[in-house]
């Protein structure tokens, strides 16, 4: 994970339920977080590549039922693979969360089990992408509210990489076409 200092740019916040994990911050855990990331980050680029191949390289017409049955297996060991993460992943962030808001800084969710305010936590956030690629980031325990208030915890953003910080920026912007979409619907009926 390429890492990036808290910054100092303003976000947005979107509403919206998203599974995020976390748990405490350790050696262990981050070296977990590292593996993952190389992998989906190698992961990327190698369907960077075979997309270009398939757009650009002009492929034979008789080869692209099987660049098409490839890239079909290529999606199902994805799936897989996540599965087999998510057991191992349990280890290291063993709190489940739905996220009630997300921005570029951070987000906030609905539950505050396993923490306290100042706490470093080790995070993963599940964003509806296919193939399902989690957000890795360090993070801080800002806020806490007590079960009166529904169980809930805000967290900032220490380190994360730009291109998930980005990925984050993009869906809360996506998140709030669909809202503003949906309220236009709404006003018409």
């Amino acid at each position: 994970m390429s890492e990036t200092a808290p910054s100092e740019r303003e976000f947005f916040r979107a509403k919206a339920s998203l599974r995020v994990f976390y748990g405490p911050e350790s050696l262990a855990g981050r070296q977990a977080m590292a593996m993952d990331g190389e992998m989906w980050s190698n992961q990327t680029r190698l369907e960077a590549a075979a997309r270009q191949v398939m757009e650009e390289a002009g492929v034979d017409e008789a080869h692209r039922p099987l660049l098409s049955v490839l890239r079909w297996m290529d999606f199902k060991l994805d799936l897989i693979l996540h599965h087999l993460r998510l057991r191992e992943q349990q280890t290291h962030f063993p709190y489940q969360a739905t996220t009630t808001d997300v921005s570029g800084s951070g987000i906030g969710v609905d539950s505050n089990q396993g923490v306290t305010v100042g706490q470093q936590v080790l995070l993963a956030l599940y964003l509806p992408e296919n193939p399902s690629r989690p957000v890795y980031a360090v993070a801080e325990v800002v806020r806490v509210a007590d079960q009166q208030y529904g169980a809930k915890a805000a967290f900032r953003f220490l380190e994360i990489a730009e291109g998930d910080r980005e990925r984050v920026i993009r869906f809360g912007f996506d998140q709030q076409r669909r809202l503003l979409a949906q309220r236009m619907t709404e006003g018409e009926a």
